[in-house]
């Protein structure tokens, strides 16, 4: 009995002593075993510079924000932009009225334009810096009334503001603002009776809004027509029409940011169609003769 008893501790002790180092070895397989390759985007490091405004989840209270994106194909048919949809691969968020969409990673930039889009800083209504933001990834946004490819963010701080805007790449201090901004709708009545069209219908507070130079006396106004926007620069002698919407716009919303080109400002802008639900940004560029529509917010 008692022989008995002791083989079966024996047997018990080599079986316990193997096991371990079985375990042990299975650990070290597992450790020299290679990590999984991680997706990187070459696209989001290019220098370039994004100029854009930065949105809110209002469902989220998490500290994150998100831009829209433009796609590489500019003429990208309805059949087409379903398809993008479909491609989408895991849920990330979920209620009664979002949805959240993961976008593969591996064909976020064969789709849309992320070109320097890895990091941004974003600044306040007042073009006071706010945060860091650093991308997450794209994903896609169902919305009761309108819903987008984003690129999503996290920032270091929670965004409260739908008024705050981003800009990738940059990394020096603002120049100097040398103007004011006015709301003056005698001034605004006045430019409309002098670009011959009807009192704005719909556009910035009904009022105009008008970027006053510390430096001269010329005025930059923005200002709606009923189907039209405009800019224009003017001075007691002199009257300038710097862009002219080609199609039914109207500017409901404008931030002047403090980069210069050509002497003047660049202007964000958000845009709408009059008379519908068609909504969208602009990045106005000062050319030297003309404001002009950077492509995809860009300023190159």
């Amino acid at each position: 009995m008692r022989i008995s008893i002791l083989l079966m501790l024996a047997v018990l002790t080599f079986s316990c002593s193997n096991k371990e180092k079985s375990n042990i070895s299975s650990n070290k397989s597992s450790q020299n075993l290679p990590k999984p390759k991680e997706e990187k985007i070459e696209e989001l490091n290019e220098n370039v510079h994004y100029l854009g405004f930065v949105n809110k989840f209002y469902f989220s209270n998490k500290n994150e924000a998100y831009i829209e994106l433009y796609f590489n194909n500019e003429e990208i048919d309805e059949k087409e932009y379903n398809q993008l949809i479909k491609l989408s691969d895991s849920l990330v968020y979920k209620d009664d009225e979002n949805d959240r969409y993961k976008f593969p990673t591996s064909l976020s930039s064969k789709n849309f334009d992320l070109r320097g889009l890895s990091k941004l800083a974003i600044y306040d209504e007042n073009n006071k810096f706010f945060c860091n933001a650093n991308f997450v990834r794209v994903e896609y946004l169902n919305q009761p009334i309108s819903s987008y490819f984003i690129a999503v963010y996290k920032t270091e701080k929670k965004i409260t503001s739908d008024h705050y805007y981003g800009i990738s790449n940059f990394e020096k201090d603002f120049e100097s603002s040398n103007y004011t901004i006015s709301k003056d709708t005698l001034l605004t009545q006045k430019l409309l009776t002098r670009l011959n069209i009807p009192k704005s219908y719909y556009g910035l507070e009904d009022s105009g809004t008008h970027i006053l130079s510390a430096k001269n006396d010329t005025i930059l106004s923005v200002v709606n027509s009923e189907n039209s926007a405009y800019i224009v620069s003017h001075t007691d002698k002199d009257f300038k029409i710097l862009y002219k919407s080609s199609e039914s716009e109207n500017i409901n919303e404008l931030r002047v940011v403090p980069i210069i080109r050509n002497k003047l400002p660049c202007i964000l802008t958000k845009n709408s169609k009059p008379d519908t639900d068609t909504e969208w940004n602009n990045l106005f560029l000062y050319n030297g003769t003309k404001y002009i529509i950077a492509k995809q917010q860009r300023i190159e």
